[in-house]
Formats: C-alpha cells, structure tokens, sequence
C-alpha cells in the first residue's frame, strides 16, 4: 500500500511548497528554519534507532523510505492545517502556533506513523514514541488534527490511527508517568464530569455526535465546555465507554 500522498499532477516533494512557504512568509517571524530543523532531528533519531540495533539491510532501507515518504506527509498536513487555522482565526500569522514545539514534534511522529503502519518494520505502537520521546497523551492531540486535515490518508491509514487513538483513550494515557495526572491535578485532582464535556443532546443520545446538534435547543445550551484538551480528552473517554458498553450489551443478546 503506497503512503505517499496522492492526486497531484507533480511528483510529491520532500519540502515545503511554494504555497506554505509563503504563508509562512506572511507570519511575524518565518518558522522555516526551525520547521526544517526539528523535522531533520527526528527523522535523524528514528534512523539512529536502526543503525544502533542490529539488523538486515532490508530494514535499514524501509526506515531510510519511511522518513522521505513521512516528510513528504508532514509538509503537505502542514500545510492544510496553517491554512485551515488561518481561515478560523481569520488572520495570516499564525507563527504562535507553528512555534510550539510539542504540537510540531508529534505532528512529525504521526507522519511517521502514517508510513510505518504500511512497511514490514518490527513496530508496535507506542515504539515510535519512545524512540522519539513523546507521551502518548501529547501525541493523541494530533491524530484528531491530522485525520481532518488530511482528506487523501488511505483506508488502512485512517484506521490504524483510529486503532491507535482508543489504544491512548484506553490505556497508554493511564500510566503512572503520564502528563495527564498533571492536567487532572490542575483540574481539582478529577477528570470534567460527562455534563461538562457533552452536550444535553449527546447525554439523552450517546450515538449522537457534535455535528447532530438538538434543533430545539438553544445554541449555548447545546454546547458542552471547550476549555481545554482535558475536557476533549474527557468527552472522548465517555464516548469510548458509551460504545464499549453499547457493544457489550449487544453481544449479551438482551437486545
């Protein structure tokens, strides 16, 4: 299964293309070099990773082509996300964002997982985190990003990284050394309660989502809390619960 991006004319190039470049241009102060900078110790710490292990060549090689296929991937998401974001906020420079060093660095390993998931490469999630040291919890922010910026991901793709998501909902985002507690601590020592993260009409409704609003609701009303990644993180905790139980009552039979 071929993971570099596809439908352009042009062949797909390792950099950014004249289109970022000039939005990035337009910011205060131009991230290029920075960009290009984290991009290329990344890429150099997952190919350190094989050359310090012992391996075939075979190996070495899929890891040389994961990172070309992975930096192609993370101009190009870059790319629809900036734009994306410029059109929301209705302004041109949004160097702020692309200076954040976290959101950058795990955009850059999502890319990466996007290539690895389709080579023969000796990878079980979370391995690419650890090489790269990133938590979990930090890295599942940007799968959501990604999988709306990025229409052309292939099938395969789209649910390995859903697979990756609940495997972080689920358990890796658990762990005693995660940065979550953190945020829970800041948070009065608890996670936000279902009715703070979820709309009136998700609560009578756990199969509705937030693009099924009440229409005899009024739009505050219908509106859960958006003040944090904890409360997005919350929201879709329960909403993997609300379909793990869902499922579980189905394979009982009673229904």
């Amino acid at each position: 299964m071929a993971t570099v991006p596809q439908g352009n004319q042009e062949k797909p190039r390792f950099g950014p293309s004249d289109r970022l470049l000039a939005m990035f241009r337009a910011c205060c102060r131009d991230p290029i070099e920075g960009i290009k900078a984290r991009l290329k110790c990344m890429l150099h710490m997952f190919l350190l990773h094989h050359w310090d292990n012992v391996g075939n060549e075979k190996t070495k090689e899929l890891a040389v082509k994961c990172c070309g296929e992975a930096g192609i991937w993370y101009y190009r998401i870059l790319e629809n996300l900036v734009s994306q974001e410029r059109k929301r906020l209705g302004i041109s420079d949004i160097s702020g964002i692309l200076e954040v060093d976290l959101i950058q660095r795990c955009l850059v390993a999502c890319c990466l997982e996007i290539t690895i998931c389709s080579k023969p490469l000796p990878y079980d999630f979370p391995l690419l985190l650890q090489i790269l040291k990133l938590a979990p919890y930090h890295f599942w922010r940007v799968i959501e990003l990604v999988l709306r910026a990025e229409a052309g991901l292939p099938n395969a793709v789209i649910t390995h990284l859903a697979q990756v998501d609940e495997k972080v909902l689920e358990s890796l985002a658990w762990t005693s050394d995660s940065p979550l507690w953190e945020e829970i601590r800041a948070n009065e020592g608890h996670l936000p309660t279902c009715q703070q993260v979820m709309s009136p009409a998700q609560l009578e409704d756990p199969k509705r989502t937030d693009l099924q609003p009440e229409q005899n609701l009024p739009e505050a009303v219908n509106r859960p809390q958006r003040s944090s990644g904890l409360h997005l993180f919350a929201r879709k905790v329960y909403t993997l619960m609300g379909r793990r139980l869902r499922e579980a009552v189905l394979h009982t039979g009673y229904f």
